[in-house]
């Protein structure tokens, strides 16, 4: 489709979206002061839809800035809300005349009909209000709101004017796209404002216990007496100690002006820094305690883990992986241990969130090509990335790579590597690693032998765990950097200066 036909096309699609969720909220209020308990659920609904509303309008008003294909890929995703809030208006009809009745008299009969006869309808058309908030959420979490940040890279759009402009009231989203605008334009050197990120280094008592199977410690922030997580991040000798320190103030803003739900990232606090390393401090998600590791999770493998928190592992992983891209960062050391997840109220840790950032850079940052040997860690890295001296520079894809081993691990729901009582380092889980192929003296060949075999597995037993669609994903991941696989993009797409393209094409591939 020409960028042209586009554009008139998404003015149609949102007016259509703001008429249909407009005329829904309209019908629903018609039962506001029914005595069925409806009330609450209306105020869920509309709280859903206004937040909708504004952001279709905001998109409506920056749509002439987007990029062409930026326009294509957010008119799909409006083009998806219309349908469901078509498909919304015709089941609230349906219910409606289910009982019977008009459109504008439903009220008066749930009010009027003896309670026998009303119970019925009343049951009804609580189930369709909650089903349309349910789709309401799952389209704005899993589709909308993983691409609304991205905003923020497009060359020259003020969000704050355009925003004030689709509605008189403010954002939260569109707060926090100015907010991430400007620390991305001002990531160069360290000034009097970074004093707020960096914690006196007594800030914290550490604990003896920590997070098992994984670096992160627990400690007590003295003033506030909460609980934190601790994560370290290195800075090894010969490096630039006040870039270091620059890219981890960067990083503790970013995280202090995200939504944790969202985005899979913890609130930070500020950061405790040395001339060795500086020791990220974390809270703890609102109402949750009991931090477990995802590589504990899967070293259990409980039988009866739900499959839906499994997906959402997945979901909320992949979704932590592109906005840490979205923010010019890459992670470096993805995999299970350094995923930290909870639970609400007695439920299965579901809510992974990432760290492990010891290895992160900036992107536009060079490469120093140093990793270490150690094989449990070359599993979740690209053949061109292991080794003492890799021959690659690290890229997004290669995180994208490390993605793809952790989705396999999830949908398996089994952990790579296994240890035994008294072993400091893993051994390989020989169900799904060839002792053979880690043995394989020419460590390249070694490297692309443990690949084929991880693909293998994807292809082989995700579909019947975890269905196609999942599998091709990870399959995708896996061969991101293989000749010919534009899945996720040509090469020279990962280089541009927005990373706009990379961003869309990984939530169409990925999210």
């Amino acid at each position: 489709m020409e960028t042209a036909g586009v554009a008139l096309a998404v003015f149609g699609t949102a007016e259509l979206c703001l008429k249909y969720g407009g005329r829904l909220c309209q019908k629903y209020r018609s039962f506001r002061d029914a005595e069925i308990g409806f009330t609450e659920r209306l105020l869920i609904l509309e709280n859903r839809w206004l937040k909708v509303e504004v952001q279709v309008e905001f998109l409506r008003n920056v749509w002439s800035e987007l990029p062409g294909r930026f326009q294509i890929h957010f008119h799909s995703i409006l083009s998806v809300i219309n349908s469901k809030l078509i498909a919304a208006n015709d089941l609230l009809e349906q219910t409606i005349e289910k009982s019977g009745q008009q459109t504008e008299h439903a009220h008066a009969f749930l009010g009027s009909r003896g309670k026998l006869r009303r119970v019925p309808f009343a049951l009804t058309l609580k189930d369709a209000i909650d089903t349309t908030i349910h789709e309401l959420d799952q389209w704005q979490r899993n589709m909308l709101d993983p691409n609304w940040y991205q905003l923020v890279l497009v060359p020259g759009l003020d969000v704050q004017k355009v925003a004030s402009k689709s509605c008189t009231d403010k954002n939260d989203s569109d707060q926090t796209l100015n907010g991430l605008r400007c620390l991305l334009s001002s990531k160069d050197h360290i000034d009097d404002s970074t004093v707020d990120v960096f914690l006196p280094y007594d800030a914290v008592d550490v604990m003896a216990s920590g997070v098992e199977f994984s670096k992160a410690r627990l400690g007590t922030e003295k003033q506030s007496k909460d609980v934190v997580l601790l994560d370290r991040v290195q800075i090894p000798p010969g490096t630039d100690y006040e870039q270091s320190v620059s890219d981890v103030f960067h990083l503790v803003k970013f995280f202090s002006s995200i939504d944790p739900e969202l985005f899979g990232f913890l609130p930070c606090r500020g950061a405790l820094k040395d001339e060795e390393h500086c020791d990220l401090v974390f809270s703890f998600p609102k109402d949750c305690d009991d931090p477990t590791s995802l590589r504990a999770l899967l070293v259990q493998a409980s039988s009866t883990y739900p499959l839906n928190a499994r997906l959402n592992i997945a979901q909320m992983l992949a979704r932590s992986v592109m906005f840490l891209h979205d923010c010019q960062f890459v992670h470096k050391s993805l995999r299970p241990d350094n995923i930290i997840c909870f639970a609400t109220q007695g439920e299965c840790p579901d809510k992974p969130y990432m760290i492990g950032l010891d290895r992160f850079r900036l992107i536009d940052a060079r490469s120093k090509r140093l990793s270490d040997d150690l094989w449990y860690k070359d599993l979740y890295r690209h053949p061109t990335r292991q080794g003492i001296r890799p021959e690659k520079d690290y890229s997004m894809q290669h995180d994208i790579y490390s993605l793809g081993v952790c989705l396999l691990e999830i949908g398996l729901w089994q952990s790579f590597l296994l240890w035994e009582d008294d072993s400091e380092s893993p051994a390989p889980r020989e169900e799904y690693l060839s002792k053979e192929d880690l043995a394989i003296k020419n460590p390249r060949r070694r490297a692309f032998q443990v690949k084929k075999r991880l693909i293998k597995l994807a292809e082989e037993r995700l579909p019947g765990s975890m269905g196609q669609i999942y599998a091709s994903t990870v399959v995708s991941c896996l061969t991101c950097l293989d000749a010919g696989n534009t899945g996720f993009g040509d090469e020279e797409d990962f280089d541009d200066d927005s990373g706009i393209l990379i961003g869309v094409r990984y939530v169409e591939k990925v999210g």
